[in-house]
């Protein structure tokens, strides 16, 4: 019997397009998400879907293997994040003075996220989250030496399964055969995904064109 051999692709080289929607509503058999948007910035992602295994044990030895879903959880590292993407994730929104105060038992928000994985070749991948709740980043700061030391900002969330289709993660291949972004977009914002708006590297000076 001739053996097959798997295609060897190459490696991932790059991440971006980190895109965020918020979660509207499960309810009455449908999914419905709003306020999609994209933005720039992100340094390093990490998602970990996997379970356990779980051994049954017969005859002296391990006779049946199965695997549990287990507790999803996603961690980011931006550059910076946006105004906007504060407000939609961690419910951070200022008054007419630019002042937000954070009450006893405020919420965060549930939302989808995805991002894209490059290879060198040109090919890519997205990997999609249906249900995200991300906790409130820490606030930190240093004084300025000698040589700058850029600000980064980190933060982790849980990833759960959808209510209506139990779905959690979805991915993309784009050098499958038939491959339809669209139909990755469309599985994962349930059609609230059209053209994501980009907010633009520069938070300081929104204005000023990102660079390329």
């Amino acid at each position: 019997m001739a053996i097959k051999k798997a295609s060897l692709p190459k490696s991932y080289i790059n991440i971006k397009d980190l895109g965020f929607a918020l979660l509207e509503s499960e309810e009455d058999g449908t999914t419905k998400y709003s306020n999609v948007i994209q933005t720039r910035g992100l340094q390093e992602i990490s998602v970990e879907t996997g379970g356990e295994l779980k051994n049954a044990y017969a005859d002296g030895g391990i006779i049946e293997s199965g695997n549990t879903d287990g507790e999803g959880t996603i961690s980011l590292t931006m550059h910076a994040f946006p105004k906007e993407i504060r407000q939609l994730l961690f419910n951070e929104v200022y008054d007419e003075n630019g002042v937000f105060k954070e009450v006893k038992g405020k919420q965060n928000n549930y939302v989808a996220v995805w991002f894209k994985r490059e290879r060198r070749d040109g090919n890519y991948a997205l990997v999609g989250l249906t249900k995200v709740m991300f906790a409130d980043p820490a606030i930190e700061g240093s004084t300025a030496e000698d040589e700058w030391e850029f600000s980064q900002e980190e933060v982790e969330g849980t990833a759960m399964h959808r209510l209506n289709d139990e779905t959690r993660k979805i991915m993309f291949q784009s050098d499958l055969e038939g491959a339809s972004e669209d139909k990755f977009f469309d599985d994962l914002l349930q059609g609230a995904y059209t053209e994501a708006e980009e907010i633009p590297a520069n938070t300081d000076n929104p204005d000023e064109p990102a660079e390329a």
